[in-house]
């Protein structure tokens, strides 16, 4: 059994348990602010994730990159516990798959910094709050880290593959 098929495991697992942490984070953040109205004195506004496309296409590159790690650590399961692919046409699957998603996943922690960067950026910070801001950063970080743990393991997929001695595609 190669050393590298059990760090391109371990990658798996660790992107799976960054974008599932970036999808909870995101969509349990909200912001209660009190603004004050001319006409109505003080009105409650309430915001969440979902006001914004940014954090929106984020959710949806985190929720789209999780459900992909996941099958893809079944398969790096597999391939640790048997010793060899599963088919030599999901190992093509495989490296070329790796490399669209890890790109799919760092748009979405990029748009995700570059909101988060726009709204510290208003005037007294007039339409969120501090805490909202830094709970969506911290999603934007974990999506960030699902990225580069993705991104790894494609090269090391791509390693393996082209390694007739690890594994007898």
């Amino acid at each position: 059994m190669g050393c590298l098929a059990i760090v391109n495991l371990l990658l798996r697992v660790l992107s799976f348990v960054c974008l599932v942490t970036s999808v909870t984070i995101l969509t349990t953040s909200n912001s209660d602010m009190s603004v004050a109205s001319v006409f109505h004195g003080d009105v409650e506004v309430k915001y969440r994730f979902s006001d914004f496309y940014a954090y929106r296409y984020m959710l949806a590159c985190s929720g789209a990159g999780f459900v992909y790690s996941l099958l893809q650590t079944a398969i790096a399961i597999i391939q640790v516990k048997t010793g060899d692919c599963v088919c030599d046409k999901l190992s093509h699957f495989d490296v070329y798959a790796d490399k669209i998603m890890s790109m799919i996943v760092g748009t979405g922690a990029a748009a995700g910094f570059g909101l988060t960067v726009d709204l510290n950026r208003l005037p007294s910070r007039a339409m969120v709050t501090i805490d909202f801001l830094n709970k969506e950063n911290a999603a934007a970080g974990f999506c960030l880290a699902g990225f580069a743990c993705n991104m790894i393991s494609s090269f090391i997929s791509f390693k393996i593959f082209k390694d007739d001695y690890l594994y007898d595609c």
